[in-house]
This record gives C-alpha cells, structure tokens and sequence, in this order.
C-alpha cells in the first residue's frame, strides 16, 4: 500500500508540475467562485481559504436577501464544478487524442452538469441538517459527523464523471464503491489537504493583518493548492485502473 500511495503522489507531482501553467489559468475562476458568496449580501465568512455560511443569519435575511444568496451559492457552485471538470479534462487529455480546447467546451453542457446536480444535492442536504439540528445540543458532533459521511461517499465523483464519462447516478455509486473500497484514500486526501491549508494560513496570518490574510489565503488556495489536491484526487481515482499505474 505505501508504494502504492507514493506512486500516486508522485504521478500527481509530476503531472500538476508539468502542465502547471495550463492548469493555473483553468483554476482562475476558483478565485470568482469562492469570493461570489462573500460579495452579496450573503451571512458568509472565510476560513482556511473556503467560505462558510452562518445558519443562525438566516432568519435575519429578507426575501430579496434570500433569493440573492441561493443565486450566489448556485453561480458559485456551478463555477467550482467546472473548474475542477477542467482541470479532469487536463488529466484526460493526458490519456487520449482529444483537443483541450473543443472538450472543455462541450464539458460545460454536460460533465459540468452533473458534478452541479450531485453537488448542489449534498450542499442541500447539509443546509437541512443544518438547520434540524440548530437546537440540539449535539449538534457540535452531528453535522460534522454528516459532513464528512457525504464528503466521504462523494469524494470521487468529479473523477467518476470526467474520466468514466458517468452519468450523475452512476458518478454516485462510482464514488461510493470506490471511496468504501479505499477508505485510506480519502484519509489520506484529507489530512495532506488541511496540512497544507493550515501551513498556508500560518503562513499568511505572519505577513498579512486580517481580513488580507483570509484573501491571500483564498488566492494561493483557489490558484495553487486546490488544483493540485485535484489532480491529487483524479489519480487516486485512476488508480483502479492497472494501465494508469
């Protein structure tokens, strides 16, 4: 098993090394995506370099609020999807004859899509339990608990669509057999993801006063962390696969 994991580390450096400049310029819109939220009038924050949404705000909100939030979070949502389709379609190429170009064209009707559809679904089901469990006094332990279930079970999603070219329910079951199957992958994933992002956000709260830090960290995680913690996750993914070793 370690051969196996420092094998794919070792893809994935080389890789995200080698068509750097490409995948930095695809990842641009990370920056729209994450920062949309925080510029409406939105009971957002940032943290780590994501934005969060405070529920006990909620009420506060007017329709209007309301309806500009969902539209922000939908927007946001649907631009996190494709940016990620796009650097999977990067890794793909690797792997066919296709033009970049022409597939992340066609990607945004359909690959796009789905990673939406499934992503918009959990997002909602973290919003009810969010909000069935305001109240409870174990609420510090069962919406975390639930996260990182669904987080879990659709970890390899992006993968299962671009690469498998699955539609949304079988991009589900993919994830869901894959990540059951190799549970020591997303661990793994995890706890590379929060090291660096917490090394980063050390990093930047020494050179920068709050808010600048959050948006440095926000910068240097949408442009450089999270696109590698992409291609990280695609070669897990391909690892099933005997001829992508």
């Amino acid at each position: 098993m370690d051969d196996d994991i420092s094998r794919t580390f070792k893809y994935a450096f080389e890789f995200y090394l080698k068509r750097l400049g490409l995948i930095v310029i695809f990842s641009i819109p990370f920056i729209f995506a994450f920062l949309l939220p925080v510029l409406v009038a939105a009971p957002t924050y940032l943290s780590l370099g994501a934005v969060f949404i405070r529920t006990g705000s909620i009420p506060e909100l007017s329709q209007l609020d309301l309806i500009i939030t969902v539209v922000a979070y939908a927007v946001a949502v649907f631009l996190i999807a494709d940016t990620i389709v796009n650097i999977n379609l990067i890794i793909r190429s690797k792997r066919t004859l296709n033009v970049i170009k022409q597939e992340v064209v066609s990607a945004m009707g359909s690959y796009a899509t789905r990673i939406f559809y499934i992503y918009t679904l959990a997002l909602l089901l973290l919003f009810v339990v969010q909000l069935l469990t305001y109240e409870n006094p174990l609420r510090s332990w069962l919406f975390p608990i639930f996260s990182l279930v669904i987080s879990f079970l659709l970890f390899f999603v992006p993968p299962a669509v671009v690469i498998d070219n699955s539609d949304t329910p079988t991009a589900i079951k993919r994830s869901m057999q894959m990540a059951l199957a190799n549970p020591h992958l997303f661990l793994i994933w995890s706890f590379v993801a929060l090291l660096v992002i917490s090394v980063l956000k050390l990093f930047a709260d020494f050179l920068f006063a709050h808010p600048f830090s959050a948006y440095f960290v926000l910068l240097i995680n949408s442009l450089i962390i999270l696109p590698f913690l992409t291609v990280l996750q695609t070669q897990m993914y391909m690892e099933k696969y005997p001829l992508a070793r």
